[in-house]
């Protein structure tokens, strides 16, 4: 049966998911990232779309803004992993090194 890890590696896990919550919740709602930079769902609306008027308008808003929620689904998925994957991956590297000592132990006997 494999250890559990030390209480400080899952206080640190804690503590990083924590932080980049902490960090990344205000802008997970409606913030994607456009060209390198990181700008709302309205406002790049409002630069792709600000300038026309009548159906063109119309069209544009519809076809920019499916292309937007697509981008903010990226955006939020990203966000999570960042959040997420860290920890676990430090949790399957301490299970998979367990299962290396355990290995290295019962060969030496």
């Amino acid at each position: 049966m494999a250890a559990a890890p030390p209480r400080l590696v899952l206080a640190l896990a804690a503590l990083w998911m924590l932080a980049f919550t902490w960090k990344l919740y205000p802008h997970f709602r409606d913030t994607i990232r456009v060209d390198g930079r990181l700008t709302t769902v309205a406002s790049h609306l409002d630069d792709v779309c600000g300038q026309r008027v009548g159906p063109a308008a119309v069209t544009c808003l519809a076809e920019t803004g499916e292309q937007a929620q697509l981008m903010l689904r990226q955006e939020q998925a990203k966000s999570v992993l960042t959040i997420v994957a860290p920890p676990f991956a430090v949790l399957a590297l301490w299970w998979a090194a367990g299962s290396l000592r355990r290995r290295v132990r019962a060969a030496r006997t």
